[in-house]
């Protein structure tokens, strides 16, 4: 799936590396960037947007301000040098905020997390189905690896390993080391397939071989089930 992409920022440097990140990522399509607030309101009300992404301190009208005046609101990731206004902009649903200069991995964390959102609430939104066809979510999340963008299947992970402030995922086809951490991805994986199981390991339902005491086997992987986490396992396992 494609998702329309609005910038604004008064500053050209921003809207510059905002338009290169989204190059980057061929599910997101630009259809407009501009430098104030009162631009792209008129450019919201010409064109269907998905992802608006919004600079906070504007001239004339601010991007919360902006917020506030909008009856029909896209999924909005806030980009602001101030951290302080991150309370007043998750209070006006924005979905994520990024604190300039932010990096591609972590502009990539929050468009997962915006796209996430929308596939999550069309299917929620989308009619009973008639016929057996099953409802099409999100199967799929983009991570940068060896300085490309490459397409990760959700049913391709066999489990994820926390590195500190990087993640290894383990496919059937390979290994990808991404700078995030498991919480992020925690978020970002479907929990109906992922369950975290150790504060270093997430795994996913449909891999598992077997399980003997307090050990879980995926392949040749063995990974401990946490203390914490074993009661929620053991729950979710009998409904497997």
């Amino acid at each position: 799936m494609n998702y329309s992409c609005l910038i604004v920022d008064d500053e050209r440097p921003a809207l510059k590396l905002l338009t290169a990140y989204i190059s980057k990522l061929p599910h997101l399509k630009l259809v407009a960037s501009c430098e104030n607030a009162l631009e792209a309101t008129a450019a919201l009300g010409k064109e269907q947007v998905d992802l608006l992404f919004l600079d906070i301190q504007m001239p004339e009208l601010t991007g919360l301000e902006m917020l506030k005046l909008l009856r029909i609101k896209p999924k909005v990731i806030l980009t602001t040098a101030y951290r302080e206004f991150a309370v007043e902009g998750f209070s006006l649903d924005a979905t994520d905020y990024l604190v300039k200069p932010f990096s591609f991995e972590r502009f990539l964390q929050a468009v997962n997390k915006a796209t996430n959102q929308i596939q999550l609430e069309k299917t929620k939104a989308a009619p009973p189905q008639s016929d057996s066809k099953e409802e099409v979510t999100q199967d799929h999340f983009f991570v940068r690896s060896n300085h490309k963008m490459e397409k990760v299947d959700f049913a391709e992970i066999r489990y994820l390993e926390s590195m500190r402030e990087y993640v290894a995922i383990y496919t059937t086809k390979r290994k990808f080391v991404v700078h995030q951490t498991m919480n992020q991805m925690e978020k970002e994986l479907p929990s109906t397939n992922f369950m975290r199981v150790h504060r270093s390991f997430m795994i996913n339902l449909d891999k598992i071989e077997s399980v003997m005491g307090n050990m879980i086997l995926i392949g040749d992987q063995k990974i401990g089930i946490g203390a914490s986490y074993k009661k929620r396992f053991f729950d979710q396992l009998r409904l497997l």
